[in-house]
């Protein structure tokens, strides 16, 4: 289920008149439509972390997607058909360029990272920021921040609006139980030694420490695994960082490619307070319908001028002795 405070909403799914979505678990096939690019996908063999679908896409892509929608707009869309709202504005950590693109045409929104440029830390304060982003997304980044990732908590939320939310993927063990890898760090270096990384770590206490069980995702130096978190202390540190609620997405959702396993990241939002758009989104939505609305008269208008054009030559005396002889085509216009 979708988090506590908010258990009576109800998770809106995919909208049938918007794309066809069907799953199907026999034999091992799975079936579905990727709410980021729209794309219908069926896979002998579906796993949670590999990429699913073209665009590259997996799980906790699709569900961080889905979770930003139904905070947004109330309902679970596909990405590719978000209205253009650039009144909104988002900020992303270490987003994948399969949906950050696409962000970035629809909103406000800024993609960044913790291990390089154009770099982000989240640990460190921006008060020139505080109170200006919408949401916040971040992938699978929370295990690598150098303790105390309280700090992490702290500054995400006061980088949020009073209305704004974080949306996050993050490992959580089945145990949960949170694990910090390396409670006393301080003054630290990972270098290089043979064919391994080595942590040398100078306590607060001035003694040396010394680590040669490292866990690195995706590389060296800032992709280290820092943690895991429970679910029970990671919804804590959130709410004593200055959140209201948490809620996590626990259940599938196999229609648009969200079926959990146990080597998924879970996602969750952090609220502040319900998003609720301002008056300037809501000018931009209704431009955007009025927008959509024109295109559709245009396209009508088009289409009648079309018909109109094919009734005048069905009527052609040419087509009818054509017809008499059976050549040319047969012209069918509805009336």
């Amino acid at each position: 289920m979708l988090g506590e405070g908010r258990a009576s909403r109800r998770v809106s799914r995919l909208q049938t008149s918007v794309r066809a979505t069907f799953h199907d678990k026999m034999g091992g096939v799975t079936s579905f439509t990727c709410n980021i690019c729209g794309v219908g996908n069926t896979v002998e063999s579906f796993a949670t972390e590999p990429a699913s679908c073209s665009c590259g896409s997996n799980v906790r892509m699709r569900a961080m997607i889905h979770l930003l929608s139904l905070e947004l707009f109330g309902q679970s869309l596909i990405l590719a058909d978000f209205p253009k709202l650039k009144a909104i504005r988002g900020l992303g950590m270490s987003d994948q360029q399969c949906y950050a693109g696409i962000l970035a045409e629809k909103f406000d929104y800024t993609n960044t990272y913790y291990d390089r440029e154009p770099r982000f830390d989240f640990t460190e304060p921006h008060p020139h920021l505080s109170g200006t982003y919408d949401f916040i997304l971040s992938a699978d980044v929370f295990e690598h921040i150098a303790p105390p990732v309280e700090r992490a908590c702290e500054e995400v939320c006061r980088l949020l609006k009073p209305g704004g939310f974080l949306g996050l993927t993050v490992y959580c063990n089945s145990s949960d139980r949170m694990r910090e890898h390396f409670p006393e760090l301080n003054e630290y270096r990972i270098v290089p030694l043979g064919s391994s990384s080595v942590l040398i770590n100078r306590k607060r206490d001035g003694t040396l420490e010394l680590r040669d069980d490292l866990v690195f995702h995706g590389g060296t130096g800032a992709t280290l695994e820092m943690r895991e978190f429970g679910i029970t202390e990671l919804r804590r540190k959130l709410l004593a960082g200055g959140f209201r609620e948490v809620g996590f997405l626990t259940d599938n959702i196999p229609e648009i490619g969200i079926l959990f396993d146990r080597d998924v990241s879970q996602p969750l939002v952090a609220r502040k307070e319900p998003f609720v758009m301002d008056r300037c989104v809501i000018s931009q939505m209704i431009q955007e319908w009025r927008s959509a609305q024109d295109r559709i008269w245009q396209e009508q208008e088009r289409a009648n001028a079309l018909a109109a054009q094919i009734r005048l030559a069905a009527g052609s005396r040419w087509l009818r002795l054509g017809r008499r002889f059976r050549l040319g085509s047969n012209f069918s216009v509805p009336m």
